[in-house]
């Protein structure tokens, strides 16, 4: 069980609830880099009609780590977390270890809510097996991760107190705070809880990007990786 709650965390990519919804502010501090490789393995890839793509990775584990139990796990959460949000669709595509033993893990995701949900489904569902507790009264629970536009982002509960930084020829602001992120409603937002201990994570957006938070280093006009930090990594986006 320790091996497979690990792994629940290493899936799980610190997307934990993180209190109230009253963001953290950021400052202007984030580097723009002009390379398009990323050492992040994992990734979030933002598809146009809402849906996300997510590819999970990991290393280090023992020989008699079982991809089978992982991919029981992960259907096992996907079932319970269906019961409790009857709108979310998602689906395994891939579990299984390629020729270095690194586990890679790919799912898609029907939206944004959706992912969020069984992410923190997932923890809440080990850690209730662990601890012989019922599952059953695990509540839904989509904090720690928002893809949409900045009014959605808005009405959802994050209070905007960002101070983010231009990486796009198109801004005519060199950073932007809650004020302006407000006259943008329609422009689209990734509000991604992260933590110190955390892995990087890249996230393929599907139009260009326009500003960064702290944490955040573009690696192509429609992707960047947000590393580990105790707060959020802002992507604004197209």
């Amino acid at each position: 069980m320790k091996k497979l709650m690990m792994m629940a965390c290493v899936l799980a990519l610190g997307l934990c609830a993180c209190g109230d919804s009253s963001d953290s502010g950021n400052s202007n501090s984030s580097k723009k880099e002009k390379n398009t490789e990323s050492s992040a393995a994992s990734s979030i890839t933002l598809k146009k009609d809402g849906s996300i793509e997510i590819k999970l990775s990991a290393d280090g584990f023992d020989t008699d780590y079982s991809e089978d139990g992982i991919k029981n796990l992960i259907d096992s959460s996907i079932s319970g977390y269906q019961k409790l949000s009857a709108s979310s669709e998602m689906k395994l595509k891939n579990c299984k270890k390629d020729s270095q033993d690194k586990l890679v893990v790919e799912l898609t995701f029907n939206d944004s809510a959706s992912y969020a949900g069984w992410n923190n489904y997932l923890l809440d569902y080990l850690y209730a097996s662990e601890s012989g507790k019922d599952s059953s009264s695990i509540e839904n629970n989509t904090e720690g991760f928002f893809a949409g536009t900045i009014s959605d982002a808005y009405t959802a509960g994050y209070g905007l107190e960002f101070t983010l930084t231009a990486v796009s020829d198109k801004n005519s602001k060199q950073s932007v705070t809650k004020a302006d992120l407000l006259s943008m409603g329609d422009t689209h937002i990734v509000i991604l809880s992260r933590f110190d201990d955390d892995e990087p994570i890249v996230v393929n957006c599907y139009d260009e990007i326009l500003y960064i938070g702290d944490g955040v280093t573009v690696t192509g006009k429609k992707s960047a990786t947000v590393d580990a930090m105790d707060g959020y990594g802002i992507i604004v986006f197209q």
